[in-house]
């Protein structure tokens, strides 16, 4: 299992906001699709950041925002 989270940046590109979006996905490849069209929604630039391995974008307003899937554990989010 996969879950999409966006990271919210600062302008030196510390991360100040983390925020899990759901629903989990089975496949990497449909999470990293999800992370690509949350970027495209922001209304401003984006690109894949091959580095490291998301979606990066702004929004009109120039936050900058990083789009990551991560691994879940379902069974240890289940117990949680």
């Amino acid at each position: 299992m996969f879950q999409l989270v966006r990271l919210t940046l600062n302008e030196r590109h510390q991360i100040v906001a983390r925020v899990q979006l759901q629903p989990f996905f089975e496949l990497r490849e449909d999470a990293m699709a999800m992370a690509e069209f949350s970027a495209a929604r922001t209304n401003g630039d984006y690109r894949y950041d091959r580095d490291r391995d998301c979606w990066w974008a702004t929004d009109p307003s120039g936050r900058s925002f990083n789009f990551i899937v991560e691994p879940v554990d379902i069974k240890a989010h289940i117990a949680a």
